[in-house]
């Protein structure tokens, strides 16, 4: 999985600006392995890594091995009940793939509370096609997710729907070149 995400957080880097940002939270940021990306990829940028006590030490010694953890604060916590309040973007990367709506709500509603004016919300994850024969990839990891965890991966308009009840708008979507069918929704507070 690993070098599957790396390979992933290059494709999203290449896409995706995050020299624009000041502070980005990684909510359930693992390893750090985009996190990480991103911090090579924007000097300025500054950010936090909010994960389980056990994984935010995995994640420290690989940032500290990549020479960026001076410039990220490491966070044992749980992403149901609060996140560092307000950073420029929180960044869920292949998080809410994991879990069914009910939940992917409450993780974004954390996100919303947390979140003060201007802030964005970061989400990656791979966008279902219409058809499975477009992304085959996409269509296996789906069938992975419902039989692990009863979770699924969700095609743009269902990641629209669950934004928008949670307080969200679209603003945009940036597909990357990842076989994985990743893209980046950029979404904000919605009014």
């Amino acid at each position: 999985m690993s070098g599957r995400a790396e390979h992933e957080a290059g494709d999203v880097v290449a896409a995706y600006d995050f020299s624009r940002l000041g502070w980005l939270v990684d909510v359930g940021g693992g390893h750090g392995i985009l996190l990480g990306a991103a911090l090579r990829a924007a000097p300025g940028l500054r950010a936090v890594l909010v994960d389980q006590p056990a994984v935010v030490e995995q994640a420290r010694r690989r940032l500290e091995a990549e020479g960026v953890a001076g410039r990220c604060e490491l966070v044992a916590g749980d992403f149901f009940g609060s996140v560092p309040a307000g950073a420029d973007a929180y960044l869920l990367s292949r998080v809410l793939h994991d879990w069914a709506d009910e939940d992917a709500r409450r993780v974004l509603a954390t996100c919303r509370s947390a979140m003060g004016p201007g802030s964005r919300l970061l989400v990656v994850e791979a966008l279902l096609p219409e058809r499975a024969v477009d992304q085959p990839a996409v269509i296996r990891m789906d069938l992975h997710m419902l039989v692990l965890l009863g979770a699924r991966e969700r095609t743009e308009a269902q990641y629209r729907r669950l934004l928008a009840e949670t307080g969200f708008r679209v603003e945009r979507v940036v597909p990357t070149a990842s076989v994985a069918g990743l893209s980046v929704i950029e979404a904000e507070a919605a009014d």
